[in-house]
């Protein structure tokens, strides 16, 4: 899906929360003991971002939203 747009000015991303997050896709009091839930707030940073102009080179990228901050530090130090 991403190749169709190359070159127009439209992107295509993939956006992953980072695994099941608390949103009703575990029962509740389900939650995996010893490790970390995403809240469905973890998804804001991300998509405030990719919706920005600053966001515009960003195209067919797989994006995981609990690495976000990572993500970014990488992409902008190949810059």
């Amino acid at each position: 899906m991403a190749a169709d747009p190359r070159g127009k000015s439209v992107t295509v991303n993939l956006l992953l929360p980072g695994g099941a997050t608390v949103t009703g896709m575990l029962p509740p009091g389900r939650r995996p003991r010893g490790s970390r839930v995403p809240e469905p707030e973890v998804m804001g940073p991300p998509i405030v971002r990719l919706a920005s102009d600053d966001a515009a080179d960003v195209h067919d990228e797989r994006i995981v939203a609990a690495e976000f901050g990572q993500w970014l530090r990488d992409r902008e130090s190949r810059r």
